[in-house]
C-alpha cells in the first residue's frame, strides 16, 4: 500500500512539476521586468537609465524625446512583467519580451566604450548587466517554444476530437 502511494505520488509529480517549474520561471522573469520597469518611472533611479535613453535615441533616430522614451520603456517593461506574473496572454507576452531582450543587446554595438573596458572580455558594470540578460533570453525562448508546443498539442486534440465526432456522425447516419 505504501509503495502504491509512492508510485502515484511520483506519477503526479512528473505531470505537475514541468508546469510548476515553467510557471515559477515565468513569474520570476515577470518580477524582474516589473522591478526594472518600475525603476524607470523615477528619474535617476535605474542604473541603466542613461544607456537606455541613448539607445532608444539611436534606435528611433531621435524622434521620441528621451524623457518620453524612458516612460514608454517603463510601461513596456512593467506591462510585460504584469502579463508574465499573472499569466495573461502568455504567448504574446513571451514574444514581446523576446523582442525587448534582443533590443537590450544593441548598446553593445552602439556604445561599445560603455560596455567594454580593455578588450572584448573585460566588461564594465553596464556590460555585465547586459550580458546577464542572455540567461533571461534563453529562458524566454525556452518558455515560448514550450508554450507554442502546448498550443499545437491543444489544437491537435481539438482537431482529433472534431474528426472523431465526424466519424461518429458518419457511423450513426
Amino acid at each position: 500500500n505504501k509503495n502504491l502511494t509512492r508510485k502515484i505520488y511520483r506519477l503526479q509529480m512528473k505531470r505537475v512539476f514541468p508546469k510548476t517549474q515553467n510557471n515559477v520561471l515565468t513569474i520570476s522573469i515577470g518580477v524582474v521586468y516589473l522591478w526594472f520597469g518600475a525603476l524607470k518611472f523615477f528619474p535617476h533611479l535605474s542604473p541603466a537609465e542613461d544607456l537606455a535613453k541613448n539607445t532608444i535615441d539611436m534606435l528611433d533616430f531621435g524622434l521620441i524625446p528621451s524623457n518620453v522614451a524612458i516612460i514608454l520603456l517603463a510601461l513596456w517593461e512593467t506591462g510585460i512583467g504584469l502579463l508574465l506574473v499573472f499569466n495573461l496572454f502568455r504567448r504574446w507576452a513571451l514574444g514581446i519580451a523576446i523582442i525587448h531582450i534582443v533590443l537590450t543587446f544593441t548598446p553593445m554595438f552602439f556604445f561599445p566604450e560603455q560596455i567594454f573596458n580593455n578588450g572584448p572580455f573585460n566588461l564594465t558594470l553596464l556590460g555585465q548587466y547586459i550580458i546577464k540578460t542572455i540567461v533571461i533570453f534563453s529562458i524566454l525562448v525556452s518558455l515560448f517554444i514550450e508554450n507554442r508546443g502546448a498550443m499545437v498539442t491543444i489544437r491537435n486534440k481539438e482537431s482529433q476530437s472534431d474528426s472523431t465526432k465526424a466519424k461518429r456522425a458518419v457511423q450513426y447516419s
